[in-house]
């Protein structure tokens, strides 16, 4: 059940850019007390614009009812799709081909319409009928709008909330000895604790390494106990490493497996959350790598 709710969904944007959840996560957003406040202003601001034109057709109490209805029924479907998304990935091993989350936005907004016209039309006449179907594109259009404005300015400040769901459920990990026992630094990998890697004429524990950045001609390689910088070239240095050792998620950077500790988003743009709470750029070319390297390597 843990390896199900990790499986990552693949998401795109309305924009097209990748959406980094898993279905833990998107389950964790009900749990944010953000995400409830933007639900509700977008359920007051349709029942006060009335995109279905109901309000002139309807009682009152009753055209409040069933937009409340309407709303959670969607937030519900939506949450099942999802949910049945993810199975489908886990069962298959497979996290392409990437969804269109607006996809999933239409076929919830199908059988809700299709639940509030039924319902409407049994309480008030079938007059109400040809009034949603004429107005359907314009309401879908609105509740696009909607998420989009939410996986574009509320998703990134909630999403971290989530994937700390996730950290919590992990195993806790090893005790450090006293030597590695500083702030922001994880013990080093036993496999690669004894390995070298030439920085330029400098030998260096791999171990000891917890990210290096090119920088010109440069490298700046930053370690549990100081830094170095050495005139050499990242490309020379990666190719001395294995592909458990770590991953170059920019061309400028590399970081070693030990120092990883998820794929995540900073101001909408995908980076590398480490160990020691930084974090570095993730290039979009190198995005499915980076996360297939993850999920391989690290979860």
């Amino acid at each position: 059940m843990h390896d199900f709710l990790r499986t990552n969904l693949n998401l795109r944007a309305t924009t097209l850019e990748p959406i980094d959840l898993s279905i833990r996560q998107f389950l964790a957003l009900f749990e944010h007390r953000l995400t409830w406040i933007y639900l509700g202003f977008v359920l007051v601001i349709l029942l006060v614009s009335d995109p279905s034109h109901l309000f002139a057709s309807v009682p009152l109490g009753l055209y409040a009812i069933a937009w409340v209805a309407a709303f959670i029924l969607y937030i519900c479907v939506h949450a099942a799709i999802m949910l049945g998304l993810a199975a489908l990935r886990y069962l298959s091993g497979r996290t392409e081909p990437a969804i269109y989350w607006p996809v999933v936005s239409l076929l919830a907004f199908a059988p809700t319409l299709v639940a509030m016209e039924t319902s409407l039309s049994w309480a008030a006449g079938d007059a109400l009928r040809p009034l949603l179907l004429k107005r359907i594109w314009y309401v879908a259009v609105t509740v696009i709008m909607f998420e989009t404005i939410f996986t574009r300015f509320v998703l990134p400040r909630v999403a971290p909330s989530a994937t700390t769901t996730d950290r919590a459920a992990a195993p806790a990990p090893a005790p450090q000895n006293a030597a590695s026992a500083e702030p922001g630094f994880a013990e080093p990998a036993p496999d690669s604790e004894d390995r070298k890697i030439h920085i330029g004429s400098q030998p260096i524990s791999l171990g000891e390494v917890s990210v290096i950045e090119a920088r010109e001609h440069h490298v700046h390689v930053r370690m549990h106990h100081g830094t170095l910088s050495q005139r050499a070239r990242l490309s020379d240095i990666v190719a001395q490493t294995r592909d458990e050792d770590g991953i170059q998620p920019h061309r400028s950077w590399w970081v070693p497996r030990h120092s990883v500790r998820e794929l995540g988003r900073d101001a909408g743009k995908p980076v590398l959350r480490l160990t020691d709470e930084s974090v570095i750029p993730v290039a979009r070319g190198r995005l499915e790598t980076v996360r297939h390297w993850i999920a391989t390597h690290v979860l």
